[in-house]
């Protein structure tokens, strides 16, 4: 999925004018330590996955950035980008489960 940003991001000299969030190569092992990586920056929520902790950092690992590059995108880019990983998130569940109850 590609998102264009508002602000690029100057990475290695190269300007990033859109992320590109690969999601389905994210892991089991990606949502747990994602989970560790919450809590360790504070997230004492119950289910912190889907917190925006735990939202900007599943988008760094799905664009190969920094957690910090994520957060520090301006708001609107920062909403649109954790909005569509939450949303792909609870759409994997949804058909996982849909799937499991067949």
């Amino acid at each position: 999925m590609k998102i264009k940003i508002s602000s690029p991001i100057e990475k290695n000299g190269e300007m990033i004018n859109e992320l590109n969030l690969d999601l389905t190569k994210l892991t089991g092992r990606d949502m747990i330590d994602t989970e560790f990586e919450a809590r360790a920056l504070g997230d004492d929520t119950i289910q912190p996955l889907y917190g925006q902790r735990a939202l900007a950092i599943i988008a760094a690992k799905a664009s190969g950035l920094l957690v910090d590059d994520i957060l520090s995108l301006p708001a609107p880019d920062y909403l649109v980008v954790t909005n569509s990983v939450n949303n792909f998130l609870f759409s994997w569940g949804l058909v996982a489960g849909m799937q499991a109850s067949e």
